[in-house]
Order: C-alpha cells, then structure tokens, then sequence
C-alpha cells in the first residue's frame, strides 16, 4: 500500500490513540485496536500523522502539518514505511481484511496464553465490562465533587481514628473466645471488600471510557491477589482519570471500613462482633495502606507511574541503574544523555527507594524467622534453613526475571 491508494485516509473506528508517556528516554502513544485487543506503541510523529487520519485531511494537508510541527517534510520513503505499518497491524479504514484482523486477534490471544507459567498465572472469573458499565451510569454521582470531598475526608478521618486506637484495636481483635466462627467469617467479608475493590477499579474505568475485559485472581511468585484488568487507562488523555483508575480500588476499600468501624463503636465490651469488627478495621486498613505502596506493583505502582506520566515505571528504573553502573562506558553515558533530566530524577530515585525498603522489609522478615526458628533449632540450623531459602527463592525470582525478559522479546518480535 502507497500514498498513492487513497487521498483521505482514516482509521478504523475501533482504533483509539492514546497520550504521550514517557518510557525510559522515549515518549511513546498508546493505540488500541477494540477489534483485535491489541495495543501498540508508536512514537511522537506517528501518532501525530495517524491523529490527522480521520478522512477530512487530504494526504497533502498532513504532509503540510507535519512540516509546520516538525520543520522536516514527509517523503515517499516516509509514507511509505508509514503505510506498511498501518497495513500490517490493519488499522487503516476501507482497507483492512477479516481475516487478517482475525489473525491478529488470535496472535494476540496465543500471545496472553504464552506468558502463563508456573509463577506467573491469572485464572479469569468474571467478563465485567457490561455490568461496570450499567454500574458506571447508576453511580454517576459519585464521581461528583459533592460526594467525592465528604467521603474522603471520612475516610481520612477513619484512617486517623484506626491508627490512634491500634493498641485498642488489636486487644479486641486478638483477646476473643469464638475463633472458629470469628476467622473465617472475617475471611468472607475480608474478600467480600475485596471484591468492592475490584469492582471500583472496573466502574471507574468504564466512567472514564475504557473497557474492562476481566475480573480474577494473579499468581506473581510468591503473591496470590485478586486483579481487575483496566488496560484501557493508557489511553485516557487526563491524567487525574488514570491516577483516580488506579486509587479507586483503595479508596472504596477504605470506604467500606466506615460501617465497619460504627459496628464496632456500637458493640460492647463482650459482644461478639466487636472483635470481628476490630480485625476487618486492622486488616482492611493495612491491607488498603499496602496496596498505595509503589515498590510494589500494586495499586500505589500504577498510580505514582500515572502522576508521572510514565509507564514500565519499575523495568524502566532497573535499565537506567544498571547504565548508571556503567557509565564509564561511553555507549552508557551517551544513552544516559538521552534521558530528560526530570525523568533521570524519577528513575533514579524510586531504584534507590525500592532497594532500601525491600532490603529493609527481608532483613526485618529474617530477623523475625530467626528469633522464632532459633527455638526449634538452635542458632546454627535456624541460620543454615535461613540461607537456603534465601538461594532458592533468589534463584526462583531470577528465573522468573528471565522468563518476563524473553517474553518482552518475543512480543516485541511479533
């Protein structure tokens, strides 16, 4: 396919473009294609070009755009490698074929199939897209100022109220007589919230525009956590709707303490809800609080990668350190050079954060395994048990690390 073809293109209208985000020293646009399921990345001047794709510009006047956006005319060699990529991933409208579409839907799925391991699995259990949808209108309010100000400032204020009654809280929660019916019924409402905050993610999204294809479970070594699937929030051009996507989940969450904590105030001393009520507070306000963590890649990880504008925020930070590492090496330094000195900062400063807490968070872990293994033991075995685990799990989250870099090559292949 040339310029030549046709002199009004457009895409196709389940092709949506995306905002520019910054990955490592690129910015890149995300663009789906509702048809097949497939993003992909393009960068600046591509999405430029395909944005002016909508069949009232004549190939002229985006040659013409170009040329004032860019100061560099677009010739033949240039649409020409344009156009190829638009024909490979069928995008352009009038011209793409069913069954090459079907093709590309079915790579995409083998390609979801093909990441599923043995430390890295996701068993769907709901298609929510419809229902978050229906949910999105009915609760439209909200999203409204009027409702979002009072909740969060209850919420604030339960969080207050939590951690300044913790030693109370936990008295209640572990001083009680009915642990057989106590823990799993805290168990069911525990997951019960967990669904709520599923559930705020999806509705959110779909209040946003986007889809939201699945609902489930995700085994990532050694975690097994509920997920809701919003791949959709690469697209949103604001960036509140991406940052509030992803805060949705904790903020429901939380919000679903607040009965939770008047049950508790109104219970007495001795009444057997009342610890119940103290472990759901516990539980679901450290849990939400985990979750806004972005050394993890949780709810917090999205949302501070959102605010940043970035995306592979995590992957992206790994690479910029291990150049940095080598920055005697003159190919290093000058990829180093490429890097603005905004998102140099940001990189370099969650590397350095996430080492120091997960450095923290193991060696706290051991030290607490030690004490208690040491009982058993003595001091010898518990260290020796300690070091093994140590290597072996070390060596599980390398293989793992492997797996997810030759995943990334192979879809980048593809």
């Amino acid at each position: 396919m040339t310029e030549t073809a046709y002199d009004r293109p457009r895409l196709r209208p389940e092709v949506v473009l995306g905002p520019a985000l910054r990955s490592g020293p690129k910015t890149v646009h995300h663009v789906k294609d509702a048809r097949t399921g497939c993003y992909y990345r393009v960068g600046p001047r591509e999405h430029f070009i395909m944005g002016l794709m909508d069949g009232g510009h004549t190939l002229e006047d985006i040659g013409r755009s170009y040329t004032d956006a860019y100061d560099r005319r677009l010739g033949p060699a240039h649409w020409q490698q344009m156009f190829t990529m638009l024909g490979r991933y069928q995008l352009l409208d009038g011209y793409a074929d069913d069954a090459a579409l079907d093709k590309l839907r079915q790579a995409h799925e083998a390609k979801e199939s093909a990441r599923q391991s043995l430390l890295r699995r996701r068993w769907v259990m709901l298609r929510p897209d419809r229902l978050c949808a229906t949910l999105a209108t009915r609760l439209a309010f909200a999203f409204r100022a009027a409702f979002l100000v009072p909740a969060s400032l209850l919420v604030a204020a339960l969080q207050v109220f939590v951690w300044t009654h913790l030693s109370t809280l936990t008295h209640d929660a572990t001083h009680q007589k009915s642990w057989m019916i106590t823990v799993p019924l805290s168990v069911v409402l525990f997951w019960g919230i967990t669904v709520l905050h599923e559930f705020a993610h999806g509705v959110t999204c779909r209040h946003f525009g986007g889809t939201v294809t699945e609902i489930g479970l995700s085994w990532r070594f050694p975690m097994l956590t509920p997920y809701c699937r919003t791949d959709d929030i690469v697209l949103f051009p604001r960036r509140g709707a991406r940052v509030g996507t992803a805060f949705a989940g904790v903020f429901v969450s939380l919000l679903a303490l607040v009965p939770v904590l008047a049950w508790w105030l109104l219970a007495r001393d001795g009444v057997p809800g009342r610890p119940l009520a103290a472990a759901l507070l516990l539980f679901g306000s450290a849990g939400a609080l985990m979750s806004l963590l972005p050394v993890l890649r949780s709810d917090g990880y999205v949302m501070l990668t959102h605010a940043l504008d970035l995306v592979d925020l995590r992957r992206e930070s790994y690479r910029f350190w291990r150049l940095r590492l080598r920055r005697r090496d003159p190919a290093a330094r000058e990829q180093l050079d490429a890097y603005p000195p905004r998102d140099a900062r940001a990189y370099a400063v969650y590397g350095i954060t996430s080492l120091l807490l997960l450095a923290s968070a193991y060696c706290g872990l051991m030290w607490v395994w030690f004490g208690t293994l040491q009982r058993w033991t003595g001091p010898l075995w518990a260290a020796v048990i300690l070091t093994v685990e140590s290597v072996v799990a070390a060596g599980i989250l390398a293989l793992a690390a492997r797996g997810r870099r030759t995943g990334e090559r192979q879809a980048a292949d593809a």
